[in-house]
């Protein structure tokens, strides 16, 4: 019998003391284990395959991607008769899969106005968010995982004795739910950020809107032309709306982080002030890059 098989069908026990008889540290160490084995393949999938360069395709910081946790342990949750079956398995893993992703996907754009990934280019696709090619790998994925990898996993949690395993997930939690709340508040950072970006363009038409030298074509025209504005007025370069413009056009290393991790990221509120922060943070790449080049002259 696995180690999954004690927490969700152990034999001569009910569902209610199976829970209590495996350890919640040894479930967690399962999510971690399966949140970095969902890192490590987005990593290779979309970093190495198709960008060709290392990129940390999670939200966290550190090497895991909490849906795939969720979504492992859903997996291992199955009755064991579509576990023994290939096909079965790999239907059901289809769908979990698909409706954890969707799910998630949802739950992000409602909370931060935010798309974080867009599948509409690809065929057989669920409102962009989820499509069948994306499903059909995580089938495959969940086969390999229950049919080869799992024996492994419970091989090793097996070896820890009870201490261990109870010091090991502890402080794997703690760094966890250190990594989870910085970037949730970074995610709310992002979309406030997105939020004021939008006012503050909508006070700038008000305040301009008659003055021949302002253009309101784009978002990043009408800035342009209030930058242009206030460094040929000495008045301007004094008043505060100086300080506020240059907040916008300053360097933030998180935001970059996020839309260089999800180049596909979009959004109906905030189409115009998401443009205008990719030309930023273009700019910003490219002036680090001459500040480095011209420093490597001077050496």
């Amino acid at each position: 019998m696995d180690f999954m098989e004690m927490i969700f069908s152990p034999a001569g026990h009910s569902v209610a003391s199976a829970v209590q008889y495996v350890p919640l540290s040894r479930i967690f160490l399962v999510f971690i284990a399966y949140g970095c084995i969902g890192w490590c393949a987005e990593v290779l999938y979309v970093g190495l395959f198709f960008e060709h360069k290392f990129v940390n395709r999670g939200f966290l910081r550190g090497p895991i991607c909490p849906v795939y946790g969720c979504g492992g342990l859903a997996v291992l949750a199955l009755p064991l008769e579509i576990k023994n079956s290939w096909g079965a398995l790999f239907v059901s893993v289809m769908v979990l899969a698909t409706t954890v992703e969707y799910l998630t996907a949802w739950y992000l754009e409602h909370t931060f106005h935010m798309k974080w990934w867009d599948y509409s280019h690809y065929r057989f696709n669920i409102q962009g968010r989820v499509c069948l090619l994306n499903s059909v790998l995580f089938g495959v994925l969940g086969v390999v995982i229950v049919r080869f990898v799992q024996p492994l996993i419970d091989f090793c949690i097996s070896q820890l004795n009870d201490v261990l395993t109870l010091s090991l997930a502890g402080g794997i939690a703690v760094v966890f739910s250190i990594d989870l709340v910085t970037t949730t508040k970074r995610l709310v950072d992002f979309s406030t950020f997105m939020e004021k970006m939008q006012e503050f363009s909508e006070s700038l038409k008000v305040r301009f809107a008659d003055e021949a030298w302002f253009r309101s074509t784009t978002l990043a025209d009408m800035f342009a032309s209030v930058r242009e504005h206030i460094r040929n007025n000495g008045d301007f370069a004094r008043a505060p709306l100086m300080h506020k413009f240059e907040e916008f056009y300053k360097h933030h290393a998180n935001h970059e982080r996020l839309l260089r991790l999800f180049p596909e990221a979009s959004s109906v509120n905030y189409k115009e002030a998401l443009s205008l922060m990719r030309a930023r943070i273009a700019e910003s790449i490219a002036e680090r890059k001459a500040a480095r080049t011209t420093r490597r002259d001077k050496q």
